[in-house]
């Protein structure tokens, strides 16, 4: 299993940061690294995770979380894109 890290874009307000750990919890995948930062809008957060998955993982992972409500983007980054 390779690792790999989702970006997304979400509404800033409380409880988003549970609801999308929540989400690999109940998927029963292991978050091995997440960072939260700003972003140039005050209403919005990028928030980056990395997980270990196969392709099937990856694209279960990218459906899940853009149902989110508060998430406005997924993007899947690539080894050369970090």
């Amino acid at each position: 299993m390779e690792l790999f890290t989702v970006e997304l874009t979400v509404v800033n307000h409380c409880g988003v940061l549970n609801r999308i750990t929540g989400l690999y919890a109940k998927c029963k995948h292991n978050i091995e690294r997440l960072t939260v930062q700003e972003s140039r809008d005050p209403t919005l957060s990028v928030i980056q995770i990395a997980t270990r998955g196969d392709a099937a993982v990856q694209s279960q992972m990218m459906r899940q979380l853009s149902k989110l409500f508060d998430v406005k983007n997924v993007v899947l980054l690539n080894n050369s894109t970090l």
